[in-house]
């Protein structure tokens, strides 16, 4: 898609899985059983969209899909699936690691972080050697000071000797023209959304606050959200505010529906769209 000078588009890295039940909550399976179909240990397929904004000098990608420091034990566990990986995928599309300029992290989660660093010569190097990678300040918070509930969400690797190259935001902020970063905390308490203003339009990435589009109703909310009071509350107010503007949406995880308008706030009806 291309918007007054911006060039957008969804790159992938691949597919994988997580437990059904702990991706909904408290909503019943019967119910979300509508949306997905769980495997026969319960777990249901997600998507890996990252999103490439492309303005100008800038190359920012948002989120960085699983990548492939995992042990035998983890492969199992997420059942990951590629025709490519994130790399090959970007290549494809006329995107080198050199070529990116901004990497933005909605949180630190594994499968959002997975190809910020990568092995060369035996050794964890930045996976893009000229970007600046942008998180909370409060994401980098909760790496740093993981407890037993969080600290398998987590996969180390993804941050070795990635210090240099990392900055830390507070709150709202806007790091190229019309790419702002808005902390939204709820899934976690550093997560952040990414908003780009350019026109008449704004295009939203919900990160993990709204993980798949089958996410979209306030109250159906993830059993992995630390807040989700807050979850609850961040939701319904950008969601009446996606209404209101037409925003394009984006779904980071869904394999089906990535990108969308929400149309109305009583039946939460969507406009599947394409980038």
């Amino acid at each position: 898609m291309e918007l007054n000078g911006y060039r957008i588009f969804l790159a992938n890295d691949g597919l994988f899985k997580l437990d059904g039940g702990a991706m909904f909550g408290v909503v019943p399976r019967p119910v979300w059983e509508r949306f997905f179909t769980p495997d026969e240990r319960n777990r249901i397929t997600l998507a890996t969209n990252v999103l490439v904004i492309k303005y100008g000098k800038y190359t920012a990608l948002v989120d960085l899909g699983m990548g492939d420091k995992f042990n035998e034990k983890q492969l199992s566990i997420y059942d990951i699936k590629r025709e490519k990986n994130l790399l090959e995928d970007l290549s494809s599309r006329g995107v080198n690691r050199e070529d990116v300029t901004h990497v933005i992290v909605t949180h630190g989660h594994l499968d959002h972080t997975g190809w910020a660093t990568i092995y060369h010569h035996g050794e964890i190097v930045p996976t893009f050697p000229n970007a600046r990678y942008y998180m909370q300040a409060d994401t980098m918070d909760e790496i740093r000071n993981a407890n037993e509930k969080t600290r398998p969400n987590y996969n180390y690797l993804n941050f070795e000797n990635l210090d240099e190259r990392i900055e830390l935001v507070n709150d709202d902020e806007e790091i190229f023209p019309g790419v702002e970063l808005v902390k939204s905390g709820g899934h976690t308490k550093g997560h952040q959304i990414v908003m780009l203003h350019t026109g008449n339009e704004t295009l939203c990435h919900f990160g993990d606050l709204i993980p798949t589009s089958s996410h979209v109703k306030p109250s159906y909310i993830m059993a992995y959200d630390l807040y989700p009071m807050e979850s609850f509350e961040r939701k319904k107010e950008l969601l009446v505010r996606a209404v209101e503007g037409r925003w394009i949406l984006l779904f980071e995880h869904d394999p089906v529906t990535p990108v969308a308008r929400l149309m109305d706030m009583e039946k939460y009806t969507l406009e599947k769209m394409n980038l």
